[in-house]
């Protein structure tokens, strides 16, 4: 034990004694100077001692800032003795390292050193298990590395004898500047937190307490936010390696607007097409339509928040927004509470959701069939038939349709969601279309259909003519999309599409069929003109050849001349527009995103014909499990992507089953 006395003294001889090696760094902080000055000497600063020949000033605001000048060295005695720290380590138990719950059930008893103004300090664990006490030698030996030599050695026997865990008070403190912990204190520049930075007492130095915490971030300025009780526990732990978080202000919360909680559904997103074990789809229980009745609440309107207010660390206010408000919409067939607040059915309907606001209209109930017995239906509400449509009957409505049978060679119109659970059988002279909605069909055969939102059908479309704004799914066990001309503005996603016989079925994505059938009139329509341009121009030039080679003609011819005039300069006028507008869409087509994809999960045959924009791609061999995308301005082949779900209001969710 004599020898390691000796080293230790050995540290206090030598400590005023400077190499060639010292280095005198100004700096901002004690701390950073030794920083600098050990990345400039290669060492760890642990291993360097220094001398404040300086000491610095913050200043007020940045003026009269004055910085710390710091003679630094390594210790000779800690060069010649590198492994000395971790002597240290093992003889204090300061530090011991993470251990399984098993070795916590038998613990050594540990030890903690600490130099305060009130005095020194020391603090033992008392063992657990079969875990051995602290030894005297042992502590001795930290309290000698530390150079204390004046504390109470019988009350320190006597703790170490029967630790309490609490601290116990074995010497007085002796004032040491040169060897007493620091501080600096750091604010956030969103003042939102305070931290400080320490640099820990060296030997018999004094290490900080809560209120010298307290006193640094009142000069600071930190008057809110401060954490008691986490700054004793940073304190009591003597680790300083990283910046401790003394202060926190409370961040502006902004109020919520106000909202309205619908308590009916105002969306079809709950549709689900199932299949049993044999592949076959129930359509009985898709529940599309909402029902409500007489008094029913529809909606809640929830109050906007006020918000709350922030608070920095300097005790700055931060005032927060208030939720936006708003008054309630409601629609016919609906009453308002007095307060503005509830939302309620005045009638038996449907629940219609246009514009932000809800209305309930009345649904009509058709029992059995469209036929002769019914007429033609024009209805300013949701419709039911409980039966068929019956070939060359119309069934219009200003909400949603739900056919239970089928639909024969007939016209349905509807501005919400049109249903067939029993499939379409057209013979190429249905349509169907939704102004403002999905359809959704058992099966699509021989037919027009046309939706602004999604087509959905689980078992095939077969040799028609389908038009929808978002995508065109036919995902059912047997589905396939076979002949005819599909187009869809975002996809197209089925099972099979086309056939083992090379069936020419054109797909069409990335534009919404709405401009394509624009552009289409439009192309029929110039062709008109020209026509109609050519045959009056040839007519006209006759006149004019006659009138030209001094022939007079007749009150007949010469008026013939004047309306032909008049009809050229009309005609001319018309053509020039309808050329406008078609570049102006064209153009808008060629501005659009390089959106738009076609998808077989199963085999996309010969014969299909991709389009995509304004590229195609013809199907000369089948293709398994792929998806057609544009990429680069041409058209890609990649692996199959399941179907996607539609956002929006008009956002429709698919879901089939296979078993």
């Amino acid at each position: 034990m004599s020898k390691l006395k000796e080293l230790f003294m050995g540290i206090d001889e030598g400590e005023d004694h400077f190499d060639e090696n010292a280095v005198e760094v100004y700096a901002d902080s004690v701390r950073q100077a030794l920083e600098m000055a050990g990345q400039e000497l290669g060492v760890d600063i642990t291993m360097l001692d220094y001398q404040i020949l300086e000491k610095g000033n913050a200043g007020f605001f940045g003026m009269g800032r004055r910085p710390y000048r710091v003679l630094i060295s390594p210790h000779p005695v800690l060069k010649q003795h590198e492994d000395l720290g971790e002597i240290e380590m093992k003889l204090s138990r300061e530090h011991i390292p993470s251990v399984s719950p098993e070795q916590k059930k038998n613990a050594d008893s540990e030890y903690k050193i600490r130099m305060t103004k009130s005095g020194l300090f020391v603090t033992v664990t008392p063992p657990r298990g079969t875990g051995r006490k602290a030894n005297i030698d042992e502590v001795n030996n930290k309290l000698y590395s530390m150079r204390i030599t004046n504390h109470d050695a019988s009350r320190l026997a006597k703790e170490l004898a029967k630790p309490s865990g609490k601290p116990v008070k074995i010497g007085q403190w002796l004032p040491n500047p040169d060897f007493d912990s620091s501080m600096r204190v750091e604010i956030s520049e969103d003042e939102m937190k305070a931290f400080i930075h320490f640099i820990p007492p060296r030997y018999a130095g004094r290490h900080m307490e809560l209120d010298d915490i307290i006193e640094a971030l009142k000069n600071a300025g930190v008057v809110y936010g401060i954490n008691n009780e986490k700054i004793t526990e940073y304190l009591d732990r003597m680790e300083y390696s990283e910046p401790m978080l003394a202060a926190q202000g409370i961040r502006t919360r902004n109020g919520r607007d106000a909202y309205i909680d619908y308590k009916v559904r105002i969306e079809n997103t709950r549709m689900s097409f199932e299949e049993d074990e044999s592949g076959k789809v129930d359509f009985r229980n898709l529940e599309l339509l909402e029902n409500v009745v007489v008094g029913q609440l529809l909606a809640v309107k929830v109050p906007a928040e006020e918000g709350v207010q922030g608070r920095t660390v300097t005790d700055r206010i931060l005032p927060a927004k208030p939720g936006k408000d708003f008054k309630m919409q409601y629609g016919k067939g609906t009453i308002l509470s007095e307060d503005g607040t509830e939302l309620t059915a005045e009638i038996n309907g449907q629940v219609v959701f246009k514009a932000g606001r809800i209305s309930v209209e009345p649904v009509y109930l058709v029992n059995g069939d469209v036929s002769l017995e019914t007429g033609n239906i024009v209805f300013l509400g949701s419709v039911i038939v409980q039966g068929s449509v019956q070939d060359n009957f119309i069934v219009k409505a200003a909400g949603n349709i739900e056919i239970k049978g089928t639909v024969q060679k007939a016209f349905l119109e509807a501005e919400g969601d049109i249903i067939v659970r029993q499939g379409i059988m057209g013979r190429d002279e249905a349509k169907i279309e939704s102004t403002g909605g999905s359809i959704y069909a058992k099966f699509i055969q021989s037919a027009n259909v046309v939706a602004e939102g999604d087509v959905r059908v689980p078992e095939g479309i077969m040799h028609s003519h389908v038009d929808a704004g978002k995508g065109i799914y036919c995902n059912g066990r047997r589905a396939r999309i076979v002949g005819g001309v599909i187009r869809a503005g975002d996809e197209v996603n089925a099972r099979y599409l086309g056939a083992d016989v090379s069936t020419k079925t054109e797909i069409r994505v990335g534009i919404n069929p709405k401009i394509l059938q624009q552009i289409t009139d439009l192309e029929t329509l110039k062709n008109g003109i020209d026509e109609e341009l050519s045959q009056l121009l040839l007519n006209l030039r006759t006149l004019e050849s006659q009138k030209k080679s001094g022939v007079k003609l007749s009150p007949d011819r010469e008026k013939m001349y004047q309306d032909l005039s008049s009809q050229n300069e009309k005609l001319t006028k018309r053509q020039s527009e309808v050329n406008l507008e078609l570049e102006e869409l064209k153009s808008y087509i060629d501005m659009l995103e390089h959106k738009g994809k076609v998808c077989a999960e199963k085999t996309a045959f010969a014969g299909v014909e991709v389009h995509i924009k304004d590229k195609k791609f013809g199907l000369k061999d089948p293709y398994n499990s792929v998806k057609f995308s544009l990429e680069g301005g041409e058209i890609r082949i990649s692996e199959y992507e399941l179907p996607v779900i539609s956002e929006g209001q008009q956002r429709i969710t698919t879901v089939v089953r296979r078993r």
